[in-house]
């Protein structure tokens, strides 16, 4: 009985070593690790998009420009959230009831210059390519690279719902 015993545990185990995931990562997948930091969707983004186009010398150099005024774009965006959450939150009343406003619109223009200058890059680097990297282009990167889609949706609303 013993015997059997040892033979069915024995006979596990080697079955889960079998049949058992490997022990190291995939090279493809990224560990788990709390302490090292992610690579965010953009920038697994933008390095598909530029395996996908196959990129000469000069495309390169335009596509660089056109990766930095991203990251340009998605960090004031993303400081403009971290502002306006803090301008939501103020315990006290601000004494002069316009600066907020104030302060959204001053955050606004240099938005607008921003993307401004993300247009520009964008049209330089399109321009650049070739009709074959044109037809990989309109499969491979998105029609709203920075998904201001969502830009104007809050609580719910949305611009082609609500006018």
């Amino acid at each position: 009985m013993l015997l059997r015993f040892a033979i069915a545990l024995a006979m596990s185990l080697l079955a889960c070593v079998i049949a058992d995931a490997p022990v190291a990562e995939p090279l493809g997948r990224v560990a788990e690790n709390p302490f090292v930091a992610r690579r965010s969707a953009l920038e697994t983004n933008i390095d598909e998009w530029r395996l996908a186009l196959r990129l000469s010398g000069e495309q390169e150099r335009l596509f660089s420009t056109f990766e930095q005024q991203l990251h340009v774009v998605v960090r004031e965006r993303d400081a403009a959230i971290v502002a306006a959450a803090i301008d939501r939150n103020r315990d006290n009343v601000p004494r002069d009831p316009g600066a907020p406003l104030r302060a959204r619109a001053d955050r606004l223009s240099r938005h607008v210059e921003t993307l401004r200058a993300l247009a520009d890059a964008e049209t330089s680097f399109y321009a650049s390519l070739s009709d074959e990297q044109r037809r990989i282009a309109d499969r491979v990167l998105p029609r709203d690279v920075l998904g201001a889609h969502d830009l104007f949706r809050r609580r719910g609303v949305r611009p082609d719902r609500n006018g």
